[in-house]
């Protein structure tokens, strides 16, 4: 072969691309959700019930450990904790005031019912006694029931003698 021939042979030698690369890793999503649910609700009855401003308050622990199989890994854990706090107010502040002066209302008409129920058991309570007392019944001074008509008088009306004795429900006489 000539010079020149032998310079445009090809190399012998080949060289074959192997890559190799391995990664390992862990991923922990952890994540808090917040609920903030419905404003607070004050019923006051007679179908009135006003919702104001909310805070609301949730504390929180999360942990995670991660094994690995492979004996020269190391264990590893991860923890952390805290708190969520959320706020909610209502756009609308007139419809809180109407509310208010709403409820205002009905809790008046609730006591003014209350001051009715127990204006008629007091008089319910002075007609039986008074019944009882001008029949001769009264309970014994050692029960203890007697002080139920105690406070109740029982005046005879007798348009020509103004000065009869007066009989009390404690069974006393007086003028």
């Amino acid at each position: 072969m000539t010079g020149s021939a032998i310079a445009q042979q090809a190399p012998s030698n080949t060289n074959i691309a192997g890559p190799s690369a391995s990664a390992t890793g862990n991923v922990t999503n952890q994540a808090v959700q917040v609920l903030q649910g419905p404003y607070s609700t004050n019923s006051y009855g007679g179908g009135v019930a006003c919702q104001g401003p909310t805070m609301s308050i949730a504390p929180f622990a999360l942990g995670n450990t991660n094994y690995s199989q492979d004996p020269e890994a190391f264990q590893t854990y991860n923890g952390n904790f805290g708190v969520s706090m959320g706020f909610n107010f209502p756009l609308d502040g007139s419809l809180q005031e109407i509310c208010k002066e709403r409820a205002k209302v009905e809790i008046k008409r609730q006591n003014a019912e209350a001051d009715k129920a127990r204006l008629d058991f007091e008089l319910v309570r002075l007609l039986k006694c008074g019944e009882a007392l001008k029949s001769g019944i009264s309970f014994s001074p050692l029960s203890p029931y007697a002080k139920v008509c105690e406070d109740v008088i029982v005046r005879y009306p007798n348009p020509i003698n103004t000065t009869l004795p007066i009989q009390q429900g404690n069974g006393k006489v007086g003028k």
